[in-house]
């Protein structure tokens, strides 16, 4: 009677055994046929990915020369702006600088956000540096382009001959500010045909603008 019970439990426990790996088998290759599913599937997932404007940060750093006997002076040289979609793909542009020390003069770099041409999408202005003690910041500036959902290469040509711009978005104008001592420019830009152009130049006197 032992030794036939102890074939039953025999049998019964190669059975399972065949069973358990059968089920494993299948669970295996299920798992072997998702997995080449979801490779394949990758490439045209990524192919149909479109970046939106929303979906890009930056961040710059200021590259900077230093003098030869005084290493603790050193000059703004260029900025590096770097530009990262939402798959983390990072383009690197190189924008100017004004050659002012980075130690008593600040703003190189900064990256404003601007709808500057008033298409409903904003665009890049990098801060390049002050001109003089008054400030008179200008930027470089990238527009975002809707059609192929990237900012252009080339950056918007006069725009970095502004000073110190302000956007109104209501008038569509972009106007600029230039002051030494008591002597004020201002310049009024539009846009037309897809090109800034300057509209209006006025010369006042500081004292006058505060009065």
């Amino acid at each position: 009677m032992s030794v036939l019970f102890l074939k039953i439990l025999l049998n019964l426990y190669f059975e399972y055994n065949n069973i358990l790996n059968i089920t494993i088998m299948k669970h295996t290759v299920v798992a072997i046929l998702a997995a080449i599913i979801i490779c394949s599937a990758l490439p045209v997932l990524a192919r149909d990915y479109v970046t939106e404007r929303g979906d890009f940060t930056f961040r710059t750093q200021v590259m900077t020369s230093c003098d030869e006997d005084d290493d603790q002076w050193c000059h703004a040289d260029s900025i590096l702006l770097f530009i990262t979609d939402g798959r983390g793909r990072t383009e690197v542009r190189s924008v100017w600088a004004e050659p002012l020390d980075t130690v008593n003069w600040q703003g190189f770099g900064n990256v404003l956000e601007e709808d500057i041409n008033f298409d409903g999408y904003p665009d890049l202005m990098v801060c390049n540096g002050p001109v003089n003690m008054f400030g008179n910041f200008t930027y470089t500036a990238f527009l975002w382009d809707q059609l192929s959902h990237s900012f252009l290469k080339e950056d918007v040509k006069g725009f970095d001959e502004i000073n110190d711009p302000e956007i109104y978005a209501a008038e569509k104008r972009i106007v600029g500010v230039w002051r030494l001592d008591n002597d004020v420019d201002i310049t009024t830009y539009e846009w037309r045909e897809g090109k800034l152009v300057l509209v209006k130049s006025e010369h006042v006197k500081y004292n006058e603008l505060v009065e």
